[in-house]
């Protein structure tokens, strides 16, 4: 029997890699939300069955998925986005793939994503980015107002960002859209108006109005009323196969 699936570490985190039944050599990076971790021989998206289910569907797709522990709650770190540069590289050196890989990004993943789409241009075919925070200076003033998570938040950004709050407060009310870089990486939006924090006025606009001023690059779906997430499997889906011809 075929192992269709390894745990294994990339530095200090646990990773995994989902192999399917029937591989169409093309390889999904997955950056999850707040909520997501790995660990050596679990993932949050093994324990969730909406989210195993979206998981399976893709594999069922003929993709190859991998994700890292990324070291919890990063918010979009440097450090996070130098471990998803080591995570390809090591995905490409053990298995046989596509070089050019789709990213999914959950939530604050997107911040990861968005990072990415330039330092990684050559490697990237397509992404896909799910409910996203895309604007961590908007996240921050919302969270500050509520007294009974800042503590908390303000915690997790001093850890990600190895910074006192001085200095953090600083460069986040510097922070806009435009600390982004446009690159022509077709993008595919997917929000769910009533299943986020994040909000459509001031994560996803300003972010589709920046990356499609010069070239259309950006799609955004719309969802009104609020979906099992295993079903924007099938939008998810649909959009990565209609990148797939590039070279």
């Amino acid at each position: 029997m075929k192992i269709r699936e390894r745990f294994f570490l990339v530095g200090e985190e646990w990773t995994v890699i989902h192999l399917p039944n029937r591989p169409n050599g093309f390889a999904i990076i997955i950056i999850g939300d707040v909520n997501h971790f790995v660990r050596n021989n679990t993932s949050s998206w093994h324990q969730r069955p909406d989210q195993a289910k979206f998981i399976e569907e893709l594999k069922q797709a003929g993709y190859t998925l991998v994700y890292s522990n990324l070291f919890g709650r990063h918010w979009g770190s440097d450090e996070a986005c130098r471990h998803v540069k080591r995570l390809y590289d090591d995905v490409m050196k053990k298995e046989i793939l596509n070089k050019k890989v789709h990213i999914i990004s959950e939530g604050m993943g997107a911040l990861v994503a968005a990072k990415l789409i330039p330092e990684l241009k050559d490697a990237i075919r397509s992404v896909v980015m799910i409910n996203p925070c895309l604007s961590l200076k908007d996240y921050f003033d919302q969270e500050k107002s509520n007294k009974l998570f800042y503590k908390r938040f303000l915690k997790e950004l001093k850890k990600a960002y190895n910074l006192e709050e001085i200095e953090l407060e600083q460069i986040i009310s510097e922070m806009v859209i435009h600390n982004y870089q446009r690159m022509p990486i077709p993008t595919k939006i997917i929000h769910c108006m009533h299943a986020t924090p994040y909000s459509l006025q001031s994560h996803v606009r300003p972010y589709e109005q920046f990356c499609n001023k010069d070239e259309k690059s950006v799609e955004v779906s719309i969802y009104l009323k609020s979906k099992p997430f295993h079903e924007l499997a099938t939008p998810t889906i649909q959009f990565l196969k209609k990148h797939q011809q590039q070279l």
